[in-house]
C-alpha cells in the first residue's frame, strides 16, 4: 500500500511527522511483541527440526547396520593371485582350502564361418542379406485395437500373401479381406472393422536360427528386408541371442562366440544358415569346455571359471598341473575383525553425535534479556552487531526441554537393556563386549568403546555380537530404531518436518494465529496513524485561519493610523 504524501507543520512549525512517528512507536509495541514471539517460535521450531534430522540419521544408521554383512565381514587371501583368486562371502567359514591343480579352464564355444552370397562370393559389410540365400523370416503380428485399415509393419515381401486368424485362432478366409501391396494396408471386403486380436502371418525379411544350449531350443534372429551383413552381425549381438559376433572384412570371416562357458553351451545353426555360412550339414555343434580342477584332493568339474566353495567365490585364472607345477594354491578366509569393528564404531559415533546435539540443546544457556530484535532496533545496528545479538537471543531455545530429556533417557536406556541369551555368559550384555556409557558422568550418556575388548569378542563369536545388536526382541538396533522413530514422531507433531505445511503441526498453527493477530493490529495501526494525521491537519487548518485573521486585523489596525 502506497503511503500518501503529507506536508505537516507548515502553519505551526511543529515537526508533525516526528511526533506521529514517536506516538506510533508506542502504539506499535503490541505488534513488536507479537513479531518477537513469532520469531522465538520459529527459532524453537528450527531447533526441534535440527534434532529431528539427527534422529533420522541415527534411525537410518541403525537400519543400515542391521544387515548381516556388517557383522560377518570376511577377509580372504590367495597364495597365488595369478593362478586363483578368492573373495570370501559373509557366511563363509574361517577356513583354508587348497587348489592342487587346474587341469583345464572353462571355455566358451567359438565358431568361425565364411559367409557367401548367392554367387559363392565372400560377403562384405555392405552385402545385402537378400543376396545371401538366408531363410525368409516368418512374421506374426497382432492387432490391438479394431480398425478399418491395418497398416502391416514390416511390409510383407512382394506378392506375399497374408494369412489372418481371429483372436480365438479361427482362420479368416482370403475372400473376406484384401491386402494392398502398394499401400501396405489390409481391409475387410465388406467395409467392417478388422476385429481386435486379429493376427497376421506372412513372410518379410530374413532370419537365422541358432541354438546355444544342449537343453535349449532354437532362437530365431530376424533382420529387415533390406538389411546388410553389418546389420546381421548387430542382430547376432543382441542381448537375448546368447552369442557375440565379430565380422572381419578383409578375410570375410565371422567369429561367433558363446556368452557362457561350459560343455553344455553350444553353437548350432539351422540347415539353411549352415549352407550360407559354409558349415557342413553333418557337422556337430561346437561346444565349450568345463573347468576341471582338484580341491583338497577332490576332482571337480564346473561350467564356469568362477565357482563357489564354502561360500567363497573362487576364480580360476590359469591352468597348472601337478606334474609341471607341484605347488598348490592355498585359499583362506577369516573374520575381518577390523571391518566389523569399524562398522560398529561408525554407528556409535553417529549415536554420540545425536546425544551430543540433544545435550547441547537442553543445557544451552538462555539469555532472557536478549529478545528478538524489532525492525526499528535492527535499523540502528550493524550487521555484526545484529549477528552477535541474535546468537545470544537464539541460545537456549530448548533448554531443559522435557521432550528432549525424555528422548535421551529412552535412547540411553536401550544400551543397558540390550541382551541376548547364550551359552557364553560373558557375552550376554553390551558392556561385556566393551560397549558402555563409560565412567564419566558428565559425558551426557555418550557411548564409549573398549577397542581391545570389542575386537576380542568379534574374534571369539561374531554371531553373538550380531545377535546383541540385531535380535528382534532384545537387540540394540531394533530398540534404538524404534526409540528414534517415536521421538521423531513426537517432535514432528509439535514442530513439523522440513518442508511440512504450517497446519500439520502445533507450532505452525501457533505462528499462523500470530500472523493473523499481527495483520489485525497493523490494520488498526494504519487507522490510528491516519487519525493522528487528521487531528494535526485540523490543528494546522485552524492555525492557518487564526494566522490569516491576525494578519487581516494587523493590516486593518495599521491602516487606521
Amino acid at each position: 500500500m502506497t503511503s500518501p504524501i503529507r506536508f505537516g507543520g507548515l502553519a505551526s512549525g511543529i515537526d508533525t511527522d516526528t511526533i506521529i512517528k514517536q506516538l506510533m512507536q508506542v502504539e506499535r509495541a503490541p505488534v513488536d511483541k507479537l513479531e518477537q514471539k513469532k520469531q522465538t517460535t520459529e527459532w524453537k521450531r528450527d531447533a526441534y527440526r535440527e534434532i529431528n534430522r539427527s534422529l533420522m540419521t541415527l534411525r537410518n544408521s541403525a537400519v543400515d547396520l542391521s544387515f548381516s554383512r556388517n557383522f560377518y565381514a570376511k577377509t580372504s587371501s590367495s597364495s597365488d593371485e595369478s593362478r586363483v583368486s578368492v573373495v570370501a562371502g559373509p557366511s563363509s567359514g574361517n577356513t583354508a582350502i587348497q587348489i592342487t591343480s587346474v587341469e583345464q579352464l572353462a571355455t566358451a564355444a567359438t565358431q568361425v564361418v565364411l559367409p557367401k552370397d548367392k554367387n559363392g562370393m565372400n560377403v562384405t559389410k555392405t552385402t545385402k542379406v537378400a543376396d545371401m540365400d538366408l531363410q525368409p523370416a516368418t512374421q506374426e503380428i497382432k492387432l490391438d485395437t479394431a480398425t478399418k485399415e491395418w497398416a502391416i509393419t514390416p511390409k510383407p515381401k512382394v506378392a506375399e500373401s497374408v494369412a489372418l486368424k481371429t483372436a480365438t485362432g479361427d482362420t479368416i478366409t482370403t475372400d473376406l479381406y484384401t491386402y494392398n501391396g502398394t499401400t501396405g494396408k489390409l481391409t475387410m471386403n465388406d467395409g467392417s472393422d478388422i476385429p481386435a486380436g486379429t493376427t497376421a502371418t506372412y513372410k518379410s525379411g530374413y532370419q537365422i536360427q541358432i541354438r546355444t544350449s544342449t537343453v535349449g531350443d532354437f532362437k530365431t534372429i530376424k533382420v529387415a528386408e533390406d538389411a546388410t551383413m553389418d546389420q546381421l552381425v548387430s542382430a547376432l549381438n543382441g542381448k537375448d541371442t546368447g552369442v557375440s559376433a565379430f565380422f572381419e572384412p578383409v578375410s570375410g570371416k565371422m567369429s561367433i562366440t558363446q556368452k557362457q562357458t561350459g560343455k553344455n553351451e553350444i553353437i548350432e545353426f539351422d540347415a539353411t544358415t549352415k549352407e550360407t555360412f559354409r558349415i557342413l550339414d553333418t557337422a556337430l555343434p561346437v561346444t565349450g569346455k568345463d573347468a576341471e580342477f582338484i580341491v583338497n584332493g577332490i576332482d571337480m568339474k564346473q561350467s564356469s571359471n568362477t565357482v563357489t566353495i564354502d561360500n567363497m567365490t573362487i576364480t580360476l585364472k590359469a591352468e597348472f598341473k601337478v606334474a609341471s607345477n607341484p605347488t598348490p594354491v592355498t585359499l583362506s578366509a577369516a573374520t575381518d575383525t577390523q571391518k566389523i569393528f569399524d562398522n560398529i564404531k561408525g554407528f556409535v559415533d553417529k549415536y554420540n553425535e545425536t546425544i551430543d546435539l540433544m545435550n547441547k540443546k537442553v543445557r544451552e544457556d538462555k539469555f532472557r534479556s536478549f529478545t528478538p530484535l524489532t525492525k526499528a532496533q535492527r535499523d540502528e545496528l550493524s550487521e555484526d552487531e545484529i549477528k552477535k545479538w541474535e546468537e545470544k537471543a537464539m541460545s537456549g531455545m530448548l533448554r531443559g526441554d522435557s521432550i528432549l530429556r525424555s528422548g535421551m533417557d529412552t535412547l540411553r536406556s536401550k544400551w543397558s537393556s540390550t541382551t541376548s541369551a547364550t551359552v557364553e555368559k560373558e557375552m550376554d550384555f553390551l558392556f561385556q563386549i566393551g560397549i558402555s556409557t563409560g565412567r564419566d558422568n558428565m559425558n551426557g550418556g555418550k557411548i564409549e568403546i573398549d577397542a581391545e575388548k570389542l575386537k576380542a569378542a568379534i574374534e571369539k563369536d561374531p554371531e553373538q555380537v550380531y545377535n546383541l545388536f540385531t535380535d528382534a526382541e532384545t537387540g540394540l538396533l531394533p530398540q534404538l530404531r524404534d526409540a528414534a522413530t517415536d521421538s521423531r514422531e513426537t517432535i514432528t507433531r509439535i514442530a513439523g518436518a522440513d518442508g511440512s505445511g504450517s497446519q500439520s503441526h502445533s507450532m505452525g498453527k501457533e505462528m499462523t494465529a500470530i500472523d493473523a493477530r499481527i495483520k489485525r493490529l497493523n490494520d488498526l495501526l494504519v487507522n490510528k496513524e491516519n487519525a493522528y494525521y487528521r487531528r494535526f491537519t485540523a490543528m494546522e487548518t485552524a492555525m492557518n485561519q487564526a494566522n490569516s485573521q491576525a494578519a487581516s486585523l494587523q493590516q486593518f489596525l495599521g491602516g487606521g493610523m
